[in-house]
């Protein structure tokens, strides 16, 4: 870009005029429209109320209008606002044009699983870019869109498409209606986790493992143990870990590894012994005594298990093994939480061979086994002394139980009846087969020898609860709640659908399966302990509404069918309706300000309305009367207002209704007239326009852009400090709350005002200049601190600092500049000589004999600093006599003097210029005791390795100060 020229076209003195401040018009009225449906819809035909109340008490109308203006802001437009010719959109010839391309980011958040997810806490929906591009005689100049730093917030990646990128790169902008500029983020969870689901799917190989314990046998010395016992045995404990993937790396991470036995372990019995494991007198090792839970790499390794075996108190020394029978009686029976809990006893003779003593829980319906365990013969459950006095059979006294028995109800149904059956068996496992001994005892009212304890699933209750059902903010409705009911033994899948009550039609239904959030309902199992799957009856999820009329009552069904696709017969129950807004709810608005301020413009003000459930993200959007196009939109949270909450406590968010921002970065055109909306959407993309919504038009107040005059400024000066030109000053101007990406731009005044580089600077406060500046609005933080490439400039050349405020961060937007005058040449040089003392040298004649003492040389300590050092590197002193006679020369090498950088911190180099030298006099030259002579040093630098200066060199000598040698001495 040619700075010059482009400058000639504005500049008037010291002042650049480029861009406007506001003036204050006030017009009576404030309007509010309420767009119930979930789509792109702006108009509506409903009639327009009136009321004249108002929290702040200022006496202003307030219009209440559900009808939608035809300039109301648009859906998902882009500020047009300095397009001269929108028809071919292209400028007019007649004089420059120029137009806004505005790139607009979106923001989403998914789980591992790429499900839609809240935003990460402090994340905004939305932001935008923009860039002006200028046009003249038809053609359009084209500018860059920056690129875009996305922010980052812990435990997310962000990802645009299928890259995983945390900038949006930047963008060649060539024309106005330029396509496909808007990109769409997503904040990715930067972990998922997979949990064990199915151990034959490959991708899960590693998660699944089993652990082989050993049980060992320890019988007494002639005591054989039962036929058939493994000694040693084994014990097979199937084992899973979840793992946690990366997102980005899809590095892999692991839990413990952990599982149970899936059935209790019978310990072999021999008849007069009792088993002990661990000293623990016990028949069954119960299934969660053997928990793993490892963190090893690998499957973790198995233990041992020793069981010991000792002669047993004689139970049976009284008994009559001739009586043939088999008796029982259950004490009690109760169903609970999926499992049958049973208390009774079970006594035969049959229990001598058959010592396995197992109670099975059974479909009576169908004869289909439910579930089993083992009874432990030496618990205190077993023991029934008083039932040898009745009995008096094998194991009478050890004929307890006392068990729980979790079902498996995938073949249970509704109206089955739940018997109770107790077997002695030789089989250790309970099974009966060929040549075991067992004896089986049905509790259902076959035999008289037992009593008739058996359960019923009825129907029961449908119980249920909708603990959630609201607008999640981004067009969404959250569900979350249960449904518990024994119909769910019949119908197996559970669907929930999305119904609209007011139109007698489905929006859309999805299906609850294992392993969903929320399934999982322990609460619930606890509080309806009898009612069949409540572990298993919650669901959370949540509804997309594209489309969907929210002044409809919308209603929720939780069914449970066999159907795959949540049809055919089924068990339902229908949540309460809700409507969650209305087209004519209770709302009022105001606003109290909109001014131009150090920060921008400054809108505040209160919204209120009784819609708040459906639309509960806030946008501030700025509409140009003028130019009929919307110049901004700011999504912005609500803040306390108990002014409102007394005078409208009828509103629900009355309370929480405030707002108090500022636009800055925008492209405000003067001359151009200004509008305020406060918009409720359902929606929180874009500006809200494809949610349901309700806008409130400010129309009492209205905002119009004049001619800013006010342009101050001042280089304070700079710096020389590792390589960089530290630049100083203030740049005050009230556009700059506007126009608020300041740069500093570095003209080479000696090369025709060449633009040599420029930089991007955040301001700083300057107390000073808002003091002298009352009138700047943005005075006080107008200072600035820049560091220039200092290879980039060259010793000797004049140069020139330009501030500029833009709005578009690469400068090619409106904008306002500032030439500062005081211009500074890179020519600045300065040196000290701190000593300067001679080298004696005593003389000898041809035959040895010492003479007198002469100077052979001088040693020589100081600094010497120059801007010409930048480009002439090679350090030389050089002595010189009066006559101009070159006595000697040395190429010395620089050292740090950090006094020196202090004292002159501009010129170049200045903290490296140290020097301690010994100059030796050239051969043949000598100063003896009759010589008067006056001498100098010659301080040069230069590019030239011998110390002369070359073709390219600038001057850069530097004289000392004379030192008089008088009778060969230093005077």
């Amino acid at each position: 870009m040619e700075l010059k020229k482009h400058y000639k076209m504005y500049k008037s003195g010291k002042m650049w005029v480029s861009a406007a401040v506001a003036t204050l018009a006030l017009t009576a009225g404030m309007a509010v429209s309420t767009n119930v449906s979930a789509d792109e819809s702006t108009n509506g035909n409903q009639a327009q109320a009136t009321t004249n109340q108002n929290a702040n008490n200022d006496s202003k109308e307030v219009i209440l209008n559900n009808n939608s203006s035809a300039t109301q802001p648009a859906d998902n437009q882009n500020s047009n606002a300095g397009d001269t010719n929108k028809d071919n959109d292209k400028p007019a010839d007649t004089k420059p044009a120029t137009a806004t391309v505005t790139r607009k980011v979106t923001f989403t958040a998914v789980d591992g699983q790429g499900k839609e997810i809240a935003l990460p806490k402090g994340a905004k929906a939305n932001d935008q870019q923009q860039v002006e591009i200028k046009g003249t005689n038809g053609k359009w100049q084209s500018a860059d869109m920056p690129a875009y730093q996305i922010p980052q917030f812990d435990g997310y990646y962000t990802k645009v498409g299928k890259d995983f990128v945390t900038e949006l790169p930047s963008v060649k902008i060539a024309d106005p209606n330029q396509k496909n500029l808007d990109v769409a983020v997503q904040y990715v969870k930067s972990t998922r986790v997979v949990k064990t689901t199915d151990e034959k799917n490959k991708d899960q190989k590693d998660q699944f493992g089993t652990v082989t314990d050993t049980v060992k046998y320890e019988a007494p010395n002639g005591v054989d143990l039962p036929d058939g016992t493994k000694n040693p045995d084994t014990i097979q404990i199937k084992v899973s870990r979840d793992k946690t993937i990366d997102s980005k790396t899809n590095k892999v991470t692991y839990g413990n590894w952990t599982g149970k036995l899936a059935k209790d372990y019978q310990i072999p019995q021999i008849a007069g012994y009792t088993s002990y494991v661990d000293g623990k007198a016990a028949t069954v090792i119960k299934a969660d005594s053997l928990k793993v839970d490892s963190n090893s790499k690998d499957v973790p390794k198995g233990q041992t298990i020793t069981i010991t075996y000792k002669v047993s108190e004689d139970y049976n020394k009284n008994v009559d093994q001739k009586i043939q029978g088999n008796w029982g009686w259950i004490d009690s029976l109760t169903v609970e939480n999926n499992s049958v809990h049973v208390k009774g006893w079970n006594a035969t003779n049959a229990s001598r061979e058959g010592q396995y003593h197992y109670i099975f829980v059974m479909d009576g319906t169908t004869g289909q086994e439910l579930g089993r365990v083992a009874v432990d013969l030496a618990s205190d459950a077993a023991k029934r002394t008083d039932i040898p006095g009745v009995h008096n059979v094998w194991n009478a006294a050890r004929s307890g139980f006392d068990v729980t028995i979790p079902l498996n109800t995938d073949n249970l149904q509704v109206g089955h009846k739940i018997i109770v059956m107790s077997r002695w068996t030789s089989d250790k496992d309970g099974n009966t087969p060929d040549k075991s001994v067992s004896a089986d005892l049905y509790f259902d009212g076959r035999t008289n020898d037992a009593n008739n304890v058996t359960y019923v699933i009825n129907q029961g209750q449908n119980l249920a609860n909708l603990d959630t059902f609201k607008m999640n903010g981004s067009n969404g409705l959250l569900v979350a709640g249960w449904h518990a009911t024994n119909e769910s033994l019949n119908y197996k899948n559970h669907w929930l659908i999305l119904w609209d009550a007011t139109t007698g039609r489905e929006i859309s239904r999805q299906q609850v399966k294992a392993g969903d959030d929320g399934v999982d309902r322990p609460d619930v199992a606890n509080v309806y302990k009898t009612t069949f799957n409540a572990n298993k009856s919650g669901f959370n999820t949540y509804f997309n509404l594209p489309g969907v009329t929210l002044a409809d009552r919308l209603q929720l069904v939780s069914r449970y069918t066999n159907d795959a696709n949540g049809n055919g017969p089924s068990y339902d129950k229908w949540f309460p309706a809700k409507q969650f807004m209305t087209a004519n709810a209770a709302a009022a608005a105001s606003l109290d300000d909109i001014s131009y301020t150090g920060n921008g413009l400054h809108v505040s003000g209160w919204f209120a309305t009784d819609n708040i459930d459906a639309v509960p993200n806030l946008f501030l959007i700025l509409w140009d009367n003028t130019g009929n196009s919307q110049a901004a939109s700011k999504l912005v949270n609500n803040v306390a207002r108990p002014d409102v909450a007394r005078a409208y406590s009828h509103i629900k968010n009355a309370g929480n209704s405030g707002f108090d921002t500022y636009f800055n970065g925008i492209s405000l055109v003067p001359g151009h007239q200004y509008t305020l909306v406060a918009r409720y959407s359902s929606n929180i993309t874009g500006n809200g326009g494809n949610g349901a919504k309700t806008d409130a038009w400010f129309t009492n107040k209205k905002y119009t852009f004049n001619l800013n005059r006010t342009n101050a400024g001042h280089f304070d000066g700079y710096t020389i400090n590792d390589g960089k030109l530290v630049v100083s000053g203030w740049h005050a101007n009230d556009m700059s709350a506007l126009e608020n990406n300041h740069w500093l731009i570095l003209l080479d005044s000696s090369n025709g005002n060449r633009e040599v580089q420029r930089i991007q600077v955040n301001n700083v406060a300057r107390p000073d200049v808002a003091n002298a500046y009352r009138s700047v609005m943005t005075a006080g933080n107008s200072g600035f601190n820049g560091q220039f490439d200092l290879s980039k400039l060259q010793a000797g050349h004049t140069y020139t600092l330009v501030s500029r405020y833009a709005v578009d961060p690469n400068n090619t937007a409106q904008y306002t500049d500032y030439w500062f005058n005081n211009a500074f040449t890179l020519n600045k040089q300065a040196y000290n000589i701190d000593s300067f003392t001679p080298i004696m040298s005593k003389t000898t004649d041809k035959d040895g004999k010492e003479g007198t003492s002469q100077i052979t040389g001088f040693h020589v300590t100081g600094w010497m600093a120059s801007d010409y050092s930048l480009a002439q590197p090679n350090a030389y002193l050089i002595l010189v006599n009066d006559k101009g006679q070159e006595l000697a020369r040395q190429n010395v090498k620089l050292t740090a003097r950090a006094d020196v950088e202090k004292a002159y911190p501009a010129i170049a180099n200045s903290g490296k210029s140290g020097f301690s030298a010994d100059l030796k006099l050239g051969k043949g030259i000598t100063i003896d005791s009759k010589t008067n002579e006056s001498l100098h040093l010659v301080l040069r630098y230069t590019n030239g390795k011998d110390g002369n200066p070359t073709k390219t060199d600038q001057v850069a000598d530097q004289n000392s100060n004379v030192y008089v040698i008088k009778n060969g001495q230093l005077a």
